[in-house]
């Protein structure tokens, strides 16, 4: 048996243990699910590592990854406003969801080691990721069509929201109880104005940046043949 398989069937028995163990200790569930998160992040990884053995697409994501991860940081002074939601929307857009779902982990996990990292990491890592899964998609559904860019920005607009939501949820399970729908509606209306914040700096990056970021991923794409091949975008 590849040690693949191995981590494969050992962390979903994990994965199972701990939720039944977090149903029968409620007071549990803030640890379980960070332990669950890391858990399903770690098969990502060794998935991942199966899909992409190319040195070039590695270095991509990684490149990627680290600018994002920079970019968050001089906005840090603004609550919730920074371009990494952008960016990883358009580099799962551009190179595909592995690609937008690793650059978002990076994005969460780097810029952390300056501004704080603890157990919202493994839950900005998966809400980011989610960002770059989203901008591919986006892609298959959108891409060539007339209102491609209003879409975008609807889109990019939502993605705030839903960034808030799961960091919420975050806190709903590690801090909050009892856990009922309506101390789900205060956490989430505690943070209304964060979520907006967050969601109008995305609206303004995509707005400014979308086409040209594009055009700029796209063509790096093409001359160096990288993940799948596609023709050059054209947003109107």
């Amino acid at each position: 048996m590849k040690w693949e398989n191995a981590y494969l069937i050992i962390s979903i028995i994990g994965i199972t243990l701990i939720s039944l163990f977090s149903i029968y200790f409620p007071n549990t569930w803030g640890i379980t699910t960070l332990v669950i998160l890391l858990l399903f992040l770690l098969l990502l990884l060794v998935f991942y590592e199966k899909q992409v053995n190319r040195s070039k697409e590695i270095a991509l994501i990684s490149i990627l990854g680290a600018f994002s991860a920079t970019s968050r940081i001089p906005f840090a002074a603004l609550p919730s406003i920074q371009p990494c939601t952008f960016i990883i929307f358009v580099s799962g857009y551009v190179f595909g969801p592995f690609a937008g779902f690793f650059i978002g982990m990076e994005t969460a996990l780097l810029s952390n080691f300056f501004l704080g990292q603890g157990p919202w990491t493994p839950w900005q890592m998966l809400a980011w990721g989610a960002v770059g899964i989203f901008g591919w998609v986006f892609r298959r559904i959108f891409y060539g069509r007339k209102y491609e860019f209003p879409m975008a920005l609807f889109v990019i607009f939502l993605l705030g929201y839903f960034y808030g939501i799961m960091m919420n949820l975050w806190y709903w399970l590690a801090f909050i109880s009892p856990h009922t729908w309506q101390s789900f509606l205060m956490v989430m209306a505690t943070s209304i104005w964060f979520d907006t914040l967050h969601a109008l700096g995305n609206l303004i990056f995509m707005d400014i940046f979308f086409k040209k970021f594009i055009k700029i991923l796209e063509r790096y794409k093409l001359r160096f043949s990288l993940f799948s091949k596609s023709a050059s975008t054209s947003v109107s």
